[in-house]
């Protein structure tokens, strides 16, 4: 009795871990690692440089799509000229022939001979960019709209409402991509929802609130959900996508908006950051001042603007490369497995931040002191294993399902049904679909 008990345990964890999709874990795993740097660093960039809240929105993300931009068309020129050692009999009409996608690239002049393959390459096609356009818009939406709330809501409360992030992935996935949800897929997203709101609940939420500001800040969740969908379908059409360029491309028509969008501050009383950056309104001429001053304490000129402290440089810096890792690290994850499981596993910020934040060694990385060191809570633990348990839930068909598909294959035989294959792929079965199509 007792090797059977053994086998069986043996039998079940070998399913589990054959289950596993272990690159999407890594992919989630260095998503999570950057997440938090980005919290850490962001708080320590608001110390430094206080009162430029727009102006650093455009200037991290800027920074690191510069990097997206240098390491996209240095691996592809690399590309265009191994690929010409290699064959160098291929002539100007083979070159274009290989270049023209389904409907041209995004660049005027896309038939130009042998430029034409690495144009596609950089930019993508026009259905790409179309992608590329829309996604870009609505994470700008989704950063502006959080942005205008910010101070006019809790901050707890707003990682409570930013968790509606994942409802809205699921609603999205479902009335775009046509996907249903199964009973592990429904039960693994309640028990994420809920850890990730038991982490912040208990530390009070209701005082700091304005009702229609909240709203707003849950609002912001709705396109950045539209955004990540969108990730999945792009990889799913077009095989030559890759995740520097999406990234990129995106980020650009993000920034685009952003600072598109600057003159909403000269609003009075609309930008928060410690209280209102502009009062009493303010021109043109001022929001433009006052974009130079952030610049100025960006990079130390003498005398330093108000709200700025020596060394502001760095944590921006900070900010800027762990939230580009975890844009790059959250696209790999849709292409590896989909939209509403990067949604899922970046639930697993909430505690993550909670629990590096009781960590000394960790702040003093990012310049924070001891002071701000938070202790590990009951609730902060309770909220972390239901975390963890709802995305174990939330696969459990692909732990399960080998077995359950055996038991069943004789009666849907019988039957000639197909229950169950319209509802969302699993984990493991999702990141075997992203290959074949990639």
């Amino acid at each position: 009795l007792h090797d059977c008990i053994a086998d069986l345990a043996m039998s079940a964890a070998s399913q589990m871990a054959a289950a596993v999709p272990w690159r999407a874990v890594g992919l989630g795993a260095l998503m999570l690692i950057s997440g938090v740097g980005n919290f850490m660093s962001f708080w320590a960039m608001g110390q430094k440089i206080s009162g430029y809240p727009m102006m650093l929105l455009y200037t991290y993300n800027g920074m690191y799509a510069l990097v997206f931009l240098l390491l996209l068309v240095s691996r592809e020129l690399l590309a265009t000229m191994r690929a010409a050692s290699f064959n160098p009999q291929v002539d100007v009409s083979g070159a274009k022939a290989i270049g023209q996608g389904n409907e041209g690239s995004c660049a005027p002049g896309a038939n130009a001979g042998t430029l034409d393959p690495l144009l596609v390459r950089l930019c993508g096609n026009r259905k790409q960019h179309r992608f590329y356009l829309v996604m870009g818009l609505a994470t700008g939406l989704s950063l502006e709209l959080q942005q205008l709330a910010n101070g006019k809501v809790n901050p707890d409360m707003q990682s409570i409402l930013y968790q509606l992030y994942l409802p809205f992935s699921a609603m999205v996935a479902s009335m775009y991509l046509r996907k249903r949800f199964g009973k592990w897929e429904i039960l693994g997203g309640v028990l994420v929802l809920g850890g990730a709101v038991a982490v912040v609940l208990p530390a009070g939420v209701a005082e700091g609130n304005r009702l229609v500001w909240a709203f707003v800040y849950g609002l912001g969740a709705l396109p950045l959900a539209m955004a990540c969908v969108l990730q999945e379908e792009v990889f799913r059409q077009v095989d030559q996508t890759s995740v520097l360029q999406m990234s990129f491309w995106s980020t650009f028509y993000g920034i685009l908006f952003n600072i598109a969008t600057l003159p909403i501050a000269m609003i009075p009383n609309m930008v928060y950051e410690d209280g209102p950056v502009f009062p009493h309104g303010a021109s043109f001429a001022t929001l433009m001042e006052h974009q130079a001053d952030g610049f100025r304490c960006l990079f130390g000129r003498q005398p330093l603007p108000h709200g700025c402290s020596p060394g502001a440089w760095l944590p921006v810096v900070e900010c800027a490369l762990s939230y580009g890792v975890n844009v790059y690290a959250c696209m790999a994850l849709v292409r590896e497995v989909s939209a509403v499981t990067a949604v899922l596993l970046g639930s697993l910020l909430v505690p993550g931040t909670a629990v590096a934040s009781a960590v000394p060694a960790l702040l003093g990385l990012f310049g924070i002191g001891a002071s701000q060191v938070m202790p590990v809570t009951w609730y902060v633990i309770l909220g972390g294993l239901l975390c963890v348990s709802g995305i174990i839930a939330y696969h459990g068909d692909a732990f399960f399902g080998p077995a359950n598909a055996k038991a069943k294959a004789p009666s849907l035989d019988a039957s000639g049904g197909n229950e169950g294959k319209d509802s969302e792929t699993s984990c493991s079965e999702s990141s075997q679909e992203s290959v074949q199509v990639v």
